[in-house]
């Protein structure tokens, strides 16, 4: 679409107008924006609202009070440690974590069974946190309603041509997504290390995601199917990754870095007994036990398990190749 002079003008003069901007906590410099701290808040507030009648919040207040209690520690060495955060399990067998503008972060029962340490769980928060300190829910939503404002007034002047608007709005609010997660990545491993945990914990998540993608695709070649589409911002083995290592390496140089044990068998003695989803009509539950027997594999513990040897290997953090650890906790399914 070619834009006259008088339109381009316009442009200008509207980004002018909607140039509001406020101090990003983390940055400490000015971002373009459109909602205040209270706005945020409020909006964030009133969308929680709605995400617990869509989705059900886990029945166990032991699991809940763990998840707050590390999401609580993270929070108050954040970069906004100045606003009500609230930690919430979800029951919901997707793997997934989420954060709303205004300090509501989710974790879903899915994305829990797969981790495999205290850490691993710190790192989702983290990583959740670095999305509500950077405000970037905000910068997006601000984006969105500029570009929806400057769609509405190019449409009067250029003819309404909806289909270059409509590129033109997404090009707006495009560009977000990599830098953020990374930006994300980078703040929660701050986080992580402040509290204590290692910084290293967050390449263990990415893992946790990567390997996600690696047992799709073994699955679509035994079920003749195509891979599931993934959108990875980093590479096939992220400990390799140069943008995860300086990451990990800046976090590293925080004093208490470290100071933190993972907690890996605490960890899975507060998922043991959590509802599983085996298929898509098919449930079980996660059952925690110490590897003391000799020569085990996870051959052999899928004989006892409702899920197989590679489901197995994933769950305990061992795809596509391992073995269990000698006197660890391991997980199956019953």
């Amino acid at each position: 679409m070619k834009l006259k002079k008088s339109t381009i003008g316009l442009l200008v003069t509207v980004g002018i107008t909607l140039g509001a901007c406020s101090v990003n906590p983390v940055s400490g410099k000015k971002d373009f924006s459109l909602i205040s701290k209270d706005q945020e808040v409020a909006m964030g507030a009133q969308q929680h609202r709605q995400i617990l009648k869509q989705m059900k919040r886990l029945n166990n207040p032991a699991l809940q009070a763990y998840v707050n209690g590390i999401g609580q520690a993270l929070a108050k060495k954040s970069h906004r440690n100045n606003i009500r955060y609230t930690f919430t399990v979800i029951d919901d067998p997707s793997v997934n974590a989420f954060a709303l503008p205004g300090g509501y972060v989710y974790v879903t029962t899915g994305l829990m069974a797969y981790l495999n340490s205290e850490g691993e769980l710190a790192g989702v928060l983290g990583h959740e946190i670095g999305h509500v300190t950077a405000r970037h829910g905000v910068k997006q939503q601000s984006a969105g309603i500029a570009g929806a404002i400057l769609i509405d007034i190019l449409a009067k002047r250029a003819g309404g041509n909806a289909g270059s608007l409509n590129q033109l709005g997404k090009a707006l609010i495009s560009g977000y997504g990599r830098d953020h997660e990374l930006q994300a990545d980078r703040l929660g491993a701050e986080y992580l290390a402040r509290v204590g945990y290692s910084p290293k914990s967050m390449i263990d998540v990415v893992s946790v995601l990567k390997a996600q993608e690696e047992f799709d695709k073994y699955q679509a070649r035994k079920e003749g199917r195509r891979p599931r589409a993934y959108h990875g911002v980093f590479a096939s083995h992220p400990s390799n990754d140069q943008r995860l290592q300086q990451v990990i390496g800046a976090a590293n140089r925080i004093k208490s870095a470290g100071t933190r044990s993972a907690n890996h068998d605490g960890y899975l003695q507060h998922i043991n007994g959590m509802k599983y989803r085996i298929s898509k009509n098919k449930y079980g539950r996660i059952v925690v036990g110490r590897a003391n027997t000799s020569g085990l594999t996870y051959a052999k513990l899928a004989r006892r398990s409702k899920v197989g040897e590679q489901r197995l290997r994933l769950l305990n953090g061992m795809f596509p190749k391992g073995q269990p650890v000698h006197g660890r906790l391991v997980k199956i399914i019953n």
